[in-house]
């Protein structure tokens, strides 16, 4: 029961209410959890959208090990003690599927972090392509580029800072499917 309320606590946190039809993981992450959340992750869209198109779920995996690597990566290599908390959500809304993802970052991170979402949500549509070559060679967001590419989507991320000054970084990929 401890465990319960833990969590619905934590999704209170986020004002993330409880749907059917979702897989969802709030907690600590490390490298093994996450692969393991992938692996449900790749089961649970195939399983649960297998009226769509492969190659669409194919980009829709794809986007979602994006994501959670994103997150499982920053949280392990992210200093200052902060633990390192996430919240994981694949979602049927029955026109999109929504990714979102939410995980804690430190004080000191938050400009250099920021700086790099600003960089590359500013990037016209049209250069998406061409920064998406530069990158490769460069790094620094290149998983953001490809979610950016994306077609019949919407990407928005916000940072959020609880009473408690705490700072988390909420992305939310939702991938239309209801034209397929």
């Amino acid at each position: 029961m401890i465990v319960t309320n833990d969590i619905q606590h934590k999704k209170e946190l986020f004002d993330l209410p409880y749907h059917k039809d979702q897989l969802e993981y709030c907690g600590p992450i490390t490298p093994a959890l996450a692969d393991s959340f992938l692996t449900m992750g790749n089961t649970f869209i195939y399983q649960y959208f297998s009226n769509l198109d492969s190659t669409y779920l194919k980009s829709v995996f794809s986007s979602l090990v994006v994501m959670v690597q994103n997150v499982s990566q920053y949280a392990e290599n992210s200093s200052g003690g902060v633990e390192n908390q996430v919240f994981f959500r694949v979602k049927d809304d029955g026109q999109h599927i929504l990714i979102t993802t939410v995980n804690r970052i430190t004080a000191k991170d938050k400009l250099s972090v920021k700086s790099i979402f600003d960089r590359i949500f500013a990037i016209p549509e049209q250069e998406l392509d061409a920064e998406h070559k530069k990158m490769l060679f460069t790094g620094g967001g290149l998983g953001l580029i490809k979610l950016r590419k994306l077609k019949g989507k919407t990407l928005e991320y916000s940072f959020l800072e609880k009473k408690e000054g705490q700072i988390w970084l909420e992305i939310e990929l939702k991938l239309n499917y209801g034209n397929t």
